[in-house]
């Protein structure tokens, strides 16, 4: 009943977010709900991903807070040391090894300066959430994989057609000269 709500809130904070524009506000939600999904996934009996959790809104807490990008980068590379040796501390198989790989690439997600590799990245680590969540049974965090794959996949299906239609444009205004 308590790991329920907790993945209610942070499936919540997940689907709410994109609404706000500000971005110390959207930081806050999201963070919230990376400590939701820690506590839920703590519950279910999978500590790596609760660690992931924790680490992953330790990062936003980073890039609201720290505006030097060197240190940023540091501050994330840093992390990832981390997560791997709490990884290791919390092993518990194949679950533990999908959360590691699905959390590493959407804190290198997190880094990129350009939304189309950060949404890829994040696409690509999708599917080790998704097969970790089936796995552990984390009903909640599969809403967030399906929110996440449908949008980035769309956002990124959008971006490639756009370039296309620029292309062909393009390709057809040099011709008429």
């Amino acid at each position: 009943m308590i790991a329920t709500a907790f993945g209610c809130v942070a499936l919540l904070c997940v689907i709410i977010w994109p609404f706000f524009s500000d971005y110390k506000t959207v930081v806050k939600i999201q963070s919230a709900g990376a400590a939701a999904f820690a506590t839920y996934f703590l519950m279910l009996g999978s500590p790596t991903a609760a660690v992931a959790c924790l680490i992953s809104c330790a990062q936003l807490l980073v890039s609201a807070s720290v505006r030097d990008r060197y240190v940023v980068v540091r501050l994330y590379g840093a992390s990832l040391i981390v997560l791997s040796f709490l990884s290791v501390i919390t092993w518990h198989g194949i679950p533990s090894a999908l959360a590691l790989t699905g959390s590493s690439l959407g804190s290198l997600a997190r880094l990129q300066t350009s939304t189309t590799r950060m949404k890829g990245l994040f696409l690509v680590g999708a599917p080790f959430w998704l097969a970790h969540n089936l796995i552990v049974g984390a009903l909640f965090a599969l809403g967030t994989d399906v929110v996440s794959l449908l949008s980035n996949f769309g956002n990124l299906l959008k971006f490639a057609v756009r370039r296309w239609r620029e292309s062909a444009f393009h390709d057809a205004a040099t011709r008429a000269w």
